[in-house]
């Protein structure tokens, strides 16, 4: 049986999640970025006992990558990198926005995940399914909203989704004129069950890496300011 625990540290919510080939076994989430670093451990031990399964029942872990919170990312992705070199397991790096996007992609409507930067701006990127798959139709990009709807353009209609999007919803509507679709703010942040999900996929596919080839995905480099890293 294969069992993949979901790590998001990438934004406000920290999300924990373990998939198997049936589907959610458990899945726990809480709003509250500066207090990652102490429940995201207990948060995986409640995980597994509430899932019926123990560490040595996983064959894989699945982390967010970014973009999203610097301080968040690093977290995860130790956790991610530590257990699974204790575990010896592959490593399946999720992109966040992807995974706040997945949920929304059977539709067949192209969708913009947008997340905020600490420096006024969005993380974004536009994913579009069809046939053969999950289509990467605009990379991952850090811009202000007249650069999101910028290349939002080409797009006849598109899903937006993200904390970002009602950040900047009041901006974005107005520049792209009708052709966006705004999600609940219930879609806001991406949940750890989609990491899972979407690691479980990549495992199953043959992919997975070492843990520590793993690397975060900031799209803007920290800014040091008296030798301490900014938040993104």
């Amino acid at each position: 049986m294969s069992y993949v625990l979901g790590i998001d540290t990438a934004t406000a919510v920290l999300g924990v999640a373990v998939v198997g080939k049936d589907g959610l076994l458990a899945e726990r989430s809480t709003l509250g970025e500066r207090l990652h670093s102490v429940r995201l451990i207990p948060f995986i031990q409640d995980l597994l006992v509430e899932a019926g399964i123990a560490l040595r029942d996983l064959t894989g872990i699945a982390v967010s990558i970014g973009p999203g919170s610097f301080t968040g990312l690093r977290l995860g992705l130790t956790a991610a990198k530590t257990l699974a070199q204790a575990l010896d397991l592959p490593v399946v790096g999720v992109p966040t926005l992807l995974a706040l996007a997945a949920p929304l992609l059977p539709g067949g409507i192209p969708v913009c995940p947008v997340l905020t930067s600490r420096r006024s701006e969005a993380y974004a990127a536009v994913y579009q399914q069809n046939g053969q798959g999950v289509k990467t139709a605009v990379m991952p990009f850090a811009a202000p909203p007249s650069g999101v709807s910028a290349r939002l353009t080409p797009f006849r209609r598109v899903i937006l989704a993200g904390e970002g999007a009602w950040t900047f919803r009041a901006e974005l509507k107005e520049m792209l004129q009708g052709k966006a679709v705004f999600t609940p703010k219930i879609f806001s942040h991406p949940r750890g069950a989609v990491v899972a999900d979407l690691g479980l996929k990549e495992l199953a596919a043959g992919g997975g890496a070492d843990p520590f080839s793993l690397v975060p995905e900031y799209l803007r480099p920290p800014a040091i300011t008296g030798g301490t890293p900014c938040e993104g």
